[in-house]
């Protein structure tokens, strides 16, 4: 518990008033108790041995205080501090089922019920599951109950999609998780063009369901849903649901195959503030490791236009701001970025990865102490964001707090092994949840996580880079290095990022290193 919380905590015990009242009491009785001892002529010891009394009263007066309170006139056991996350209405958002005839339309249910997550993300008093929760039922024949208990979650938006050519049907449904009640449902037999428009609509009748009031603020957020950051063309919207889903699976492959799907939607519609937004952020993986060390010009030109003309479309776009807060970092403009940073926090204050990205940044200025609050805010809006809590470990050891690090390690491996459970390949939280193991968990499993990271993504920078990590602190200084070698082929890496990183400290000094070091382009 920090000291904020334990304040606050102190405050609602009524410890201070219990103080304060013992206090009042020990003067009293040390008032009445001296003359008392002259006139019985005790000596000093009798007074002594009264001070050391009330001094060991103390502490048990505070201890009582801490577990009971007064009410009534009666004395009651205090209650437990409730979660104030947990009395929020809360609400998962399942994986849409595919219910078109070829049953390929998996990516596209996965996209619309990720896009209505984000969605319901920007009402404040709406706690909303994350992704990696409540996708974990994909597939799955559940129990609304179950599911609901198992997350944590008053409600579930279940649903399913039926697509045949440019014609999608989208029904959905709002559930009480308790009682496996419909609280709310209704069918959309749209264009495939009118999707964002739909995601409106059931962002709206959730809210209306769950009577939740809206400011006015959340209303506009909710309206830039199906306005300015949509696009009217069925196909570019195809190609930005199935760019979204590539940069997902992570991988240089990967992101180079969004980028690509990217710029294909903006040629069907230039005016698609999302895939303006979606481009930035493809090019700022290429340019945050030089993986493209070649075209580096050309890719910091195409992020800054691309953000630079989302924000012009859509100012109050989460996205947007941090596709722009990112790009303006590397191009070395942090007080405008760090600007675009806050303002995306505020604009959508359910949606983590605009806190860890702004992590991340402060982070490489060296703002330790900001980074670790960013990085636990973000973990905060979804526990289960195992990078975010992997990165925090690494924050506070470059903080040289080892408790709070092996707090968030701990917390980090729990999140790992969930998203490891939902998907077995998932490279990143192979190797993230490898360091982790290493430090915290079983060490056999470490290895065999590292391995298995690098049998998926064998050329891949961040598996190679995490894998020169990970091997530095097994204290295998050759295949770390290897493994670095290997990474910065052709410039990739990051110098700055690389310079703080405290999980290459036992290859500083050198030579070798040294030497990797200066091949990286930036």
């Amino acid at each position: 518990m920090d000291l904020t919380a334990l304040l606050s905590e102190l405050r609602r015990r009524r410890v201070g008033r219990v103080l304060a009242g013992y206090a009042l009491f020990a003067f009293a009785v040390l008032q009445v108790i001296e003359p008392l001892l002259h006139a019985l002529r005790l000596g000093d010891w009798a007074l002594s041995a009264a001070v050391l009394a009330l001094a060991l009263g103390l502490p048990i007066a505070v201890a009582l205080a801490w577990v009971y309170d007064l009410k009534a006139g009666r004395l009651e056991r205090t209650p437990p501090r409730a979660d104030p996350a947990a009395q929020l209405p809360s609400v998962a958002v399942l994986p849409f089922e595919d219910l078109s005839a070829e049953r390929d339309q998996s990516w596209f249910c996965d996209g619309l019920a990720e896009e209505l997550l984000g969605t319901l993300c920007c009402v404040s008093g709406l706690r909303v599951v994350s992704r990696s929760s409540s996708f974990q039922f994909k597939g799955k024949a559940v129990d609304a109950r179950e599911v609901g208990r198992l997350l944590g979650a008053a409600t579930l938006l279940e649903g399913s999609v039926r697509r045949a050519g440019s014609r999608v049907r989208v029904a959905a449904r709002l559930v009480d998780a308790r009682q496996g009640l419909e609280l709310w449902s209704e069918q959309f037999d749209r264009e495939l063009a009118d999707t964002f428009a739909v995601q409106e609509e059931i962002a709206h009748a959730v809210v209306a369901a769950m009577r939740l009031r809206l400011s006015s603020r959340e209303q506009e957020r909710l309206r830039q849903v199906g306005a300015s950051r949509g696009t009217r063309d069925p196909r570019a919207l195809e190609l930005y649901l199935r760019a979204r889903h590539a940069v997902m699976l992570h991988g240089d492959r990967r992101v180079l195959e969004a980028r690509d799907a990217f710029k294909a939607a903006l040629a069907l519609d230039p005016g698609f503030a999302q895939a303006l937004a979606g481009l930035a952020d493809a090019d700022v993986l290429f340019l945050a490791w030089n993986l493209d060390a070649k075209r580096s010009a050309e890719l910091r030109e195409e992020a800054l236009r691309a953000s630079e003309e989302a924000l012009r479309l859509a100012p109050d776009l989460a996205e947007a701001r941090v596709a722009h807060a990112n790009v303006l970092t590397l191009l070395g403009r942090w007080p405008e970025a760090e600007v675009d940073f806050r303002r995306a926090v505020e604009l959508n204050p359910g949606w983590g990865d605009a806190c860890y990205f702004y992590a991340r940044a402060l982070f490489a200025e060296g703002r330790l102490d900001d980074a670790a609050a960013a990085f636990e805010e973000a973990a905060r809006r979804n526990p289960d964001d195992f990078s975010s809590l992997a990165l925090l470990e690494g924050v506070h050891k470059k903080r040289g707090d080892p408790v709070a690090a092996r707090r968030a390690g701990l917390r980090g491996l729990e999140a790992v092994a969930r998203r490891l459970a939902l998907d077995p390949d998932d490279v990143r939280a192979h190797y993230l949840g490898a360091g982790l193991d290493l430090r915290y968990g079983d060490r056999d499993r470490a290895f065999l996580r590292i391995e298995r990271a690098v049998a998926l993504l064998p050329d891949d920078f961040s598996t190679l880079y995490n894998a020169a990590c990970f091997h530095a602190q097994a204290g295998d200084r050759e295949r770390a290095l290897a493994a670095l070698a290997r990474a910065v082929e052709g410039g990739r890496g990051q110098r700055r990022w690389m310079a703080r990183d405290p999980d290459l400290d036992a290859l500083r000094g050198d030579p070798r290193f040294d030497a990797l070091m200066a091949r990286v382009s930036a």
